[in-house]
Order: C-alpha cells, then structure tokens, then sequence
C-alpha cells in the first residue's frame, strides 16, 4: 500500500431475519448490477460467502445462520457500499 492511501471496510446488514433464499436473490441482484463480478464463492455449513469485484474494491454477500444476510465492502469510497446496500433493500 502506498502512503496516503486507505480503504474503508463496511459491514452493512441487508436482512437480520433473512434466510438461506433471500440470499440467492440478492446475489441474483448482484449478478446483474454493472460493474460487479464474482470472483469465488465460499460455502459452509453455517455461512455462505460470495465474493465479488465492484469497481475494482472487495465486496462480498454472506449469509449467516445467526446474523442474516450481510453486506461486506472494503474499497476507498462508503458511497460505493451505501449505493450497492440501498440496491439490495430495495431490489
């Protein structure tokens, strides 16, 4: 990393009470958003973790047995993550 460079890591819960379906409906939204590309995909017992790029920053969708559907972005701009989480409530 160079000096005077940062990231930002956000962590914005999308559904407490979601479950296993809402999760693959909101990837499918993210799937069709421009500009964002999945990257790999991590599935457990407990959690299940998509990664995707947008606009070159780490962003990825989990789905947890104890926290619901989740937004995870690390990238320098919080309006990207903000912008992204608003598609998902709403989409």
């Amino acid at each position: 990393m160079k000096p005077f460079e940062y990231s930002t890591f956000t962590e914005t819960v999308i559904s407490e009470d979601g479950n296993l379906q809402d999760f693959y409906r909101l990837a499918n939204v993210l799937s069709k958003t421009r500009h964002v590309h999945l990257m790999s995909k991590e599935d457990d017992a407990i959690v299940v973790e998509w990664h995707y790029k947008y606009r070159g920053d780490a962003l990825s969708l989990q789905y947890s047995v104890y926290n619901g559907v989740t937004l995870l972005y690390n990238g320098k701009d919080k309006k990207n993550a903000d912008k992204i989480a608003g598609r998902l409530r709403n989409g």
